[in-house]
């Protein structure tokens, strides 16, 4: 118990205050009690000498006649024992040699044994002509008395002493009363200083006790709050630079917080992967490149110890060797193998604070793209230089043996200058095609897109194949369906499209085989399948049989007159009608090429709408989702983006709290064929830093100016929030675009 009373004493300032307070008025209270009481005291004792002393003057005459020689000792005892009755005091006379012949409370038998009074104090005042006055324990009736002495006088001569005694119980009797006042008054006073104390101890210090609650909320961050001001003196202050240090706190503060929005934005904004680590080693900051290269999620990483995150020996090892340099750039080119291979060009330097090196910043190029289109260029050059080599070597040899005589020869003349005819039409075939795959991948190529008859150029491109695959004993067959609807193409294109996969599919078919072309319609798409009973293709060659001079035979491909680029023509004009190309194949069974192409007429039936923003990983698959959600079946709803990233998790998290589900939605690249098939593209960049497409004139387009809630900071749940409000006021936009699009 008294542990806990120590305790709130400690901690609550308001009582401290009310016990010093209540402290001091008791000191107050004791010492004027005191001093009251003794002054009481001598003034009662002085009122009741006084009385003595003038009842003693009252008694002198009577007094003389009893020290008279011819007085008795029987009427000397008669006076005092009758002025002890008037008087109820005790009552002595005294000779002037000391000797008492009177005493009203003793008998006269025993005045002999009673001691001589000249050597007491007030007896000597008396003897000397003055008023005599004490106060001590007698030793005549052993009780505490007050004295008084008066002389009494015949003449000039001093014949006696009256000494009148009362006991002090009558003196603190006369005083008891008042004492007892004062105490009850000072003990009101106490309660009253108690109450007083608390009273003022709470009005003094209830500012201080709000404003240490004020200053704990600003401790936890609350700089919304205000210290009250009620006063001028100190305490009213204090409050003022309370508010002006909030204040300046808070302004601090979101300036900081600008600051790291401000980097955070910066660092996450560029393509470059940015990190670094502390001095132990754990991760100070990740910015998203970083996240999308290691396959992180959106938020956490910091603080976490650099190997728990992203497990990279290699990576580790830099760190390393970057704290050994002496301040030095440590640069390596890593290959990454998880969890996608990647080629990584880093750059290591001291991280410093306060002039001491204590962490590691990581600059992470990703040259994988920069790699691989070096060695697409290497082995371009590689394959056109053996391209080329192949006919020039012929048309050479041939045209040197003929200016060397053969030309007088004309039968065989004539064959040479066959061959070399041959070589020249394969060479300028080779470079159509070379000019054509590089018109078609810098997207010189403009395709006009109307509805075409698919049987009609199917057919015609069937009189164009049919004499070749009738020269090779191969059975050419076509089943376009009965109820095929038009398909949006370019029809030149499309003849390209189709000659070239009917051309290979004849040329690696041997005699009595069979190629097929079949169409059906799918949903809002059109498959066209080139189905052969071939050679077929191994299935190690599959995933790069669309490339550029890759061939699975290339000795029989050259010998049928084949470029090696063929597919890869095929693949990109089927890209850019906004279609997809599949090759499924098995050795020595055959080949089947489907590719897909969009049905109906533009501008008529479905309407075709494509969001595009920067990342297609947010804003436009929002808008899409939405689009086809509310769209119905009149509308086909289509998201791109210039620099695909993939879905966001929350913004596949807060449209499924609308009940949509778009984690089936791929993210796709954007190009102009792509926008040329669409009814209407809508931009959905947020501000003119972002990477907004130009579009082709004819093509209509709106723009819905949305800040990119990927690009949020701060908590989660605050980021989630940003996500949220992005996707409201994507849905409103989409509700109020509907109504239009169907006018």
């Amino acid at each position: 118990m008294l542990r806990r009373l120590l305790l709130i004493l400690r901690r609550r300032v308001t009582v401290k205050l009310a016990l010093m307070l209540l402290g001091f008025v008791a000191v107050i209270v004791a010492v004027a009690g005191l001093y009251l009481t003794r002054a009481l005291q001598e003034r009662a004792v002085q009122s009741v000498e006084e009385r003595l002393a003038s009842l003693g003057r009252f008694l002198q005459d009577d007094a003389r006649a009893a020290f008279s020689p011819l007085a008795t000792p029987e009427a000397r005892r008669e006076f005092a024992l009758r002025t002890a009755r008037a008087t109820h005091a005790r009552v002595t006379l005294i000779l002037p040699d000391g000797s008492v012949v009177a005493e009203s409370d003793r008998p006269l038998e025993d005045l002999s044994v009673i001691a001589n009074h000249k050597g007491r104090p007030e007896v000597r005042a008396a003897l000397g002509g003055g008023v005599g006055r004490d106060h001590r324990r007698s030793e005549t009736v052993a009780r505490p008395l007050l004295y008084v002495a008066l002389p009494v006088v015949e003449g000039s001569r001093v014949v006696g002493v009256l000494r009148l005694a009362l006991p002090l119980d009558v003196v603190e009797s006369a005083y008891a009363s008042i004492r007892e006042v004062l105490v009850a008054g000072g003990l009101l006073a106490l309660a009253l200083a108690l109450v007083m104390s608390l009273s003022i101890a709470k009005w003094v210090t209830g500012p201080v006790v709000e404003m240490q609650s004020i200053a704990r909320r600003m401790a936890e961050g609350d700089f919304s709050v205000k210290a009250p001001v009620r006063s001028s003196d100190e305490i009213g202050s204090l409050g003022r630079a309370l508010n002006v240090m909030a204040a300046r706190l808070r302004e601090k503060i979101q300036e900081i917080q600008r600051e790291q929005s401000t980097l955070t934005a910066i660092l996450d904004s560029m393509v470059e992967g940015v990190l670094a680590v502390d001095v132990h080693d754990h991760l100070l900051l990740l910015n998203e490149s970083v996240r999308a290269i290691f396959r992180l999620g959106p938020s956490g990483g910091e603080g976490k110890p650099f190997l728990e995150v992203i497990r990279n020996a290699d990576l580790s090892d830099l760190i390393k060797a970057c704290r050994q340099a002496d301040g030095e750039m440590v640069s390596r080119e890593l290959i990454l193998t998880a969890p996608v291979e990647r080629v990584l060009q880093v750059h290591a330097l001291p991280l410093r604070f306060g002039g001491e090196r204590n962490g590691v910043l990581m600059v992470l190029h990703d040259v994988t793209e920069l790699r691989r289109l070096e060695r697409v260029r290497t082995e371009f050059v590689a394959n056109v230089s053996h391209e080329l080599r192949t006919p020039l070597t012929a048309i050479r040899g041939y045209l040197e043996t003929l200016l060397g005589g053969a030309l007088e020869e004309r039968e065989h003349a004539r064959q040479f200058l066959e061959i070399v005819f041959r070589h020249t039409e394969r060479l300028g075939r080779l470079l159509d095609d070379l000019l054509d795959l590089s018109n078609i991948e810098l997207g010189k190529v403009a395709l006009r897109l109307e509805p075409t008859d698919l049987r009609d150029a199917l057919q015609s491109v069937l009189t164009i194949v049919r004499p070749q695959a009738e020269s090779r004993g191969v059975i050419l067959s076509a089943d376009p369906g009965t109820d095929l609807p038009a398909v949006l193409a370019d029809r030149d294109r499309l003849a390209q499209i189709l000659i070239n996969l009917l051309n290979n599919a004849v040329k690696f078919t041997p005699s009595k085989g069979r190629v097929t072309v079949a169409a059906t319609v799918q949903g809002e798409v059109v498959e066209v399948r080139v189905s052969d009973t071939g050679v077929g293709i191994p299935s190690h060659d599959l995933p790069r049989i669309t490339e550029r001079f890759y061939r699975v035979d290339k000795a029989r491909s050259r010998e049928l007159g084949g470029t090696g680029l063929g597919l890869a023509i095929v693949k990109h004009l089927v890209q850019a009608h906004g279609g997809d190309l599949r090759i499924e194949s098995e050795l020595g069974r055959g080949t089947t090429v489907r590719f897909t192409l969009r049905a109906g007429e533009r501008g008529r039936g479905v309407q075709k709408i494509l969001f595009v923003c920067t990342g297609n990983s947010a804003r436009s698959q929002m808008a899409e989702g939405f689009a086809g959600a509310y769209g119905g079946e009149q509308l086909r709803a289509f998201s791109a983006g210039m620099e695909p990233k993939g879905l966001h998790p929350l913004a596949v998290e807060v449209m499924r709290e609308k009940g949509i589900d778009i984690s089936r939605q791929k993210s796709k690249a954007f190009s102009e064929d792509l926008a040329r098939i669409m009814d209407c593209v809508i931009t959905v960049c947020g501000n003119a830093e972002e990477r907004c497409p130009l579009l082709p004139p004819d093509v209509r387009r709106l723009h819905w100016p949305l800040a990119d809630p990927a690009q949020a900071t701060g908590s989660p749940e605050q980021v989630r929030e940003v996500f949220r409000r992005s996707r409201d006021e994507i849905e409103a936009l989409v509700r109020r675009l509907l109504p239009e699009l169907n006018a």
